[in-house]
């Protein structure tokens, strides 16, 4: 089957190592391996960006890249949505699926013009998130475009419950819940028990609603206690924690991911008392694949995917709880062993694999369920 993936958020590059950009690799490839020819068309590329595997195409889009205005970018969208229906038509593609994106509908008007299906994925409320952290520009537009996409698509693929219920709101006619994933042949657990002292991890961008006060609190609260913490990422957050003591790599290529992990006992999701309950956090699925003794902020988007079973939950924003949690698993080898083996039989059922599957499945087979029944 040839789908076209299309991702116009310039903030989104090919072969970038924030999550958004994982997800777009690990999603594409899995495609790929799963028998699909897949063109790719992204706003921007990063530099060094891996060479596509056989069977994918990957284009940059013409028209206004990082750093436009949102006027630019709405008054582009013509040229666009024409440039989109030549091309689409020229690869011939069976259907179009979409990473939704603000102030865009051009992917939405060229697969209605060509008839094709258009599936659009939701991995945030983009317009509140924009609100609350950043400016919204052009909102009344943003608004428009918004709802005609969700409206207009065949599916709407949300990350987690919360935004499932988002783009109901914003009038998509069917919606399904379809969570991140995970490349468990990436994260492999190690065969035997380590021998040495236990050890944390935490991945991601280090901004305030990823827990990075609470996380460094609780590193203040363990003192000479507290297990050696590596973090895989950077932002802003970054001198709270190596003011206790933290490891900051910066931020990997996600190729190097597996190996920091592969050193490490605990993965920690803290997630701050304010953060929003939509996260379908990619962290969590590769501390699981690489069967770590999770502990994660008991939010929607965590609960939806482990239970007690699977991850030690605590509330998010309470440093004392994470403290608890943190202690008591370092001091437990037997706990982490089964958590980790609980977890990675989780992340199993949860491969980009079982997504791409899914989508492919979707678009074969209409009326088969996307991920166990619609949400």
């Amino acid at each position: 089957m040839r789908i076209a993936y299309l991702s116009t958020d310039p903030g989104i590059a090919y072969g970038g190592t924030k999550g958004a950009s994982v997800h777009v690799a690990e999603l594409t490839d899995a495609l790929v391996r799963e028998g699909a020819n897949v063109l790719l068309l992204v706003a921007r590329v990063a530099p060094g960006a891996p060479d596509p595997a056989p069977g994918m195409t990957i284009e940059p889009l013409p028209g206004p890249g990082k750093g436009a205005s949102a006027a630019e970018r709405v008054s582009a969208e013509p040229d666009r949505q024409a440039w989109l229906e030549e091309r689409l038509d020229r690869f011939d593609a069976a259907a179009l699926y979409e990473r939704l994106a603000l102030h865009s509908a051009a992917g939405s008007a060229a697969a209605r013009r060509l008839e094709i299906p258009h599936l659009v994925e939701l991995n945030a409320p983009l317009l509140q998130e924009a609100t609350r952290y950043r400016t919204l520009a052009e909102p009344e537009v943003a608004d428009l475009l918004e709802r005609s996409v969700l409206h207009g698509a065949e599916l709407v693929l949300a990350v987690s419950g919360p935004l499932a219920r988002y783009a109901r709101s914003r009038g998509a006619r069917r919606v399904a819940v379809c969570p991140n994933g995970v490349d468990t042949d990436l994260f492999a657990p190690p065969a035997t028990p380590s021998v040495r002292a236990p050890s944390a991890v935490f991945t991601g961008t280090l901004r305030p609603w990823h827990g990075i006060e609470t996380l460094a609190e609780a590193w203040r609260l363990l003192g000479p206690a507290a297990p050696p913490l590596t973090v895989v990422g950077d932002g802003p957050g970054r001198p709270l924690l190596e003011e206790v003591g933290a490891r900051v790599t910066g931020a990997l290529p996600h190729a190097e991911v597996p190996a920091a992990l592969a050193g490490a006992d605990i993965g920690i999701a803290p997630y701050a008392a304010d953060a929003p309950p939509y996260f379908s956090p990619l962290k969590l699925f590769e501390y699981l694949a690489a069967g770590l003794g999770v502990v994660a902020a008991e939010i929607p988007g965590v609960t939806e995917l482990v239970d007690e079973r699977t991850a030690v939950l605590v509330p998010p924003g309470d440093a004392e709880a994470l403290a608890r949690a943190v202690a008591s698993l370092a001091a437990d080898e037997r706990r982490r062993e089964r958590l980790g083996r609980a977890g990675r039989a989780l992340a199993e059922r949860h491969t980009w694999g079982h997504r791409a599957r899914g989508i492919l499945d979707e678009l074969g087979a209409p009326a088969a369920p996307l991920v166990g029944a619609e949400a």
